[in-house]
């Protein structure tokens, strides 16, 4: 009788342990919690690996992100196929997508992250928890796991996403998926750190041109696998056209004085894709902002007349997307892109 009085008593205490470290916290409190975080730390350091299974390919990123009060952001995306490095900057001078190993960027005034905040940031995987109402909450394995709507502007098929955090709300892992549960995109933070220090330059444009060169290749190391441009390419002709839209027409144009190529399509959507070699370093727009291709960063925006554009480049060749395509459709022909020799 004593044994069992004394194991109930164990057990008891041992619930009440595990209870202390997760347990007296409601759903409500770990929210309230997680809501605040952002406006208590004066930055984070965090290092993930994503996979993207939107393309017509998966793709793997290293992703190395940093952040620091107000608004300064750094980060920097390797893909793992490509053994190429991009970055998205923000600091006081604007928003920049950097492509050291071409020494060319993307200038843009933008709302960037707030408008479009990406899975790998910290303040996007809370402001998914916090602003979705029907969260839900539970523990597995001594982590805190958040199953809320997916909401990502320009992606119609991510639908749901699982967020799992530390009792110390450190993410750990999170998923996106369509309405059947199929995985769509996948992070796994390899670390996460609150409040580190930075350099002093640590975002300012022309050092991280310059400081993720050495770990990328250069246009005339084709032993790495980039081949360097020429001034002739084949065109290349996107392997998804949506519903309802055929190839109308493939022309040679002149655009701001460089040969170029453009493909017309017509039907339910009207649109074109432009393809050319630039040689201008730094392009400007007073509006845009970063999209993630899975092989490339992109850039998208709308002119004066509300034409919907999407410009990216790949080895060395600049694709600009324009007409009246919806966001997600333009995606899906941009990542189509990837992977397709020209004719």
């Amino acid at each position: 009788m004593k044994r069992r009085a004394l194991g109930l008593v164990m057990l008891l205490v041992l619930s009440l342990l595990v209870t202390g470290c997760f347990g007296t916290k409601t759903p409500e409190d770990v929210v309230n919690e997680l809501g605040g975080k952002m406006d208590k730390i004066t930055g984070y350091k965090t290092n993930a690996v994503l996979t993207l299974q939107t393309g017509t390919t998966p793709q793997e990123y290293d992703v190395e992100v940093w952040y620091s009060k107000q608004n300064n952001y750094r980060v920097a995306l390797t893909s793992k196929q490509r053994n190429i490095t991009q970055i998205i900057l923000r600091n006081d001078e604007g928003v920049f997508v950097l492509t050291p190993h071409l020494k060319k960027s993307f200038r843009f005034q933008s709302g960037w992250p707030e408008n479009n905040g990406p899975l790998y940031l910290y303040e996007t995987l809370v402001n998914s928890i916090v602003n979705d109402a029907d969260r839900k909450l539970k523990m597995d394995d001594k982590e805190y796991v958040f199953e809320v709507k997916a909401n990502y502007s320009g992606n119609r098929s991510f639908s749901k996403q699982k967020i799992w955090m530390s009792n110390d709300l450190r993410p750990t892992r999170a998923e996106i998926m369509d309405n059947n549960m199929n995985k769509l995109v996948e992070i796994n933070f390899t670390e996460f750190n609150f409040n580190p220090e930075f350099p002093k330059d640590a975002f300012d444009k022309d050092k991280n041109m310059t400081s993720a060169l050495p770990s990328v290749p250069t246009m005339g190391q084709t032993e790495t696998g980039v081949k360097k441009p020429t001034s002739q390419f084949g065109v290349i002709q996107p392997t998804y056209v949506p519903a309802g839209i055929k190839l109308n027409n493939i022309e040679p144009v002149t655009h701001n004085n460089e040969k170029s190529v453009l493909l017309q399509y017509k039907g339910e959507y009207n649109y074109s894709l432009m393809e050319s070699r630039p040689t201008a370093a730094t392009v400007s727009y007073e509006q845009g902002m970063p999209v993630d291709l899975g092989f490339t960063i992109g850039v998208l925006y709308q002119t004066a007349e509300e034409k919907r554009i999407l410009k990216w480049e790949l080895d060395g060749v600049e694709f600009t997307l324009s007409g009246d395509l919806p966001e997600d459709e333009m995606l899906k022909v941009a990542q189509s892109t990837y992977g397709v020799g020209g004719k």
